[in-house]
């Protein structure tokens, strides 16, 4: 059968999660323009579900594991207008902070993913960078090399395309 619909492009494992990457059809320096920090929001627990407790409302307990998925900072996008939360996947609070980085301060941000996620209807775009550095006369300070986020395979591809 035919496949029908956009194609969001490879899946990325980032932690506990898979995302649907979508930022190789974007052109994300003009979607995103002059980046401005605004603040460290703390960490991204992550949670699973606990199948043996129910909520008063009949959903399933989420338990904290203890992990993190990143940290998750506030930026400004000069283009959105608006303050953007992308998840550093690659530096800890404590590195964040030794950059010591003022409010409305610039900021470049290093291998940036626009991931799409659909959940209960509804589409969710999560906003991933590996690191984030304070531009100084244009150029960004330099961090140091931390770990790669890995890429799994989209399974549909393998199966030659969408069986539903």
């Amino acid at each position: 059968m035919a496949k029908i619909g956009l194609n969001y492009g490879e899946k990325l494992q980032i932690a506990d999660k898979t995302y649907r990457v979508i930022t190789d059809g974007l052109d994300v320096p003009a979607i995103l323009g002059k980046l401005t920090f605004r603040g460290i929001e703390g960490p991204e627990v992550i949670f699973e579900v606990d199948q043996s407790q129910r909520n008063p409302d009949g959903s399933f307990v989420q338990i904290n594991t203890g992990e993190i998925r990143g940290i998750v900072v506030g930026v400004h996008s000069s283009v959105q207008h608006e303050t953007l939360f992308f998840t550093i996947a690659d530096m800890s609070e404590s590195e964040i902070e030794d950059l010591g980085i003022k409010y409305r301060e610039e900021v470049e941000l290093e291998d940036i993913v626009v991931a799409h996620i659909h959940v209960n209807n509804r589409d969710i775009f999560k906003l991933f960078a590996s690191k984030k550095s304070k531009k100084e006369n244009g150029e960004a300070t330099p961090v140091k090399e931390t770990k790669e986020v890995k890429q799994t395979e989209n399974k549909k591809d393998k199966l030659g395309g969408d069986h539903s």
